[in-house]
């Protein structure tokens, strides 16, 4: 689904929700087995990339397959990305909170992005963006604006998104994919709140 440069700058223009696997792309796919806790490990590169979307007023949520014990990693990043001192409620006038719906995965995945969407007044086709990287993720992708992908995906998975980021899922792929939207817009990320 290549764009040349001006066409995907007017697509990248109009996003306005940023829905978000976690395994694979916030995370690495990988987890540690053995202890009491299934531990999974980010960069801050990633939740820089977060904020710097929620600063420029993108939404951000994240759709997950994971539950229980498996999303607690993901839960508490989300908690972590709400409390910081430009998100509401902290701030009257701050960042839309960082949502996150567990338990979701394939047709799952975009149904929730649907009610989500209409909820909002939002349409996916003009207004949305996923980043994915499994089968699982394809049809929230099929129906998106604008389908990301960590450079790991899977080639299947790469071949139907429009953006590729360089960088891994857990090690950079949502901060590649802001820095992408910030110059799109015009945004100089200097001029933004970090937290």
């Amino acid at each position: 689904m290549p764009y040349s440069g001006h066409a995907l700058r007017e697509i990248v223009r109009g996003i306005r929700v940023f829905f978000c696997d976690s395994d694979g792309v916030l995370f690495p796919n990988t987890v540690l087995m053995g202890g009491p806790h299934k531990a999974k490990r980010r960069s801050y590169y990633d939740g820089q990339g977060v904020s710097l979307l929620r600063a420029i007023g993108i939404r951000v949520v994240f759709i997950t397959n994971s539950s229980g014990d498996s999303a607690a990693a993901i839960r508490e990043t989300v908690e972590k990305f709400n409390s910081l001192p430009s998100s509401k409620p902290q701030k009257a006038d701050g960042w839309e909170p960082v949502l996150l719906h567990e338990g979701h995965n394939g047709p799952m995945k975009l149904r929730i992005a649907e009610e989500y969407a209409a909820k909002h007044g939002f349409s996916l086709e003009t207004d949305a963006a996923f980043m994915g990287d499994d089968l699982v993720d394809a049809p929230l992708l099929s129906a998106v604006a604008l389908p990301a992908a960590p450079a790991q995906a899977e080639k299947a998975i790469r071949d139907i998104c429009t953006f590729v980021a360089g960088r891994e899922g857990g090690a950079g792929a949502i901060r590649d994919f802001a820095n992408m939207v910030l110059e799109a817009h015009g945004v100089d990320p200097f001029s933004l709140p970090t937290s």
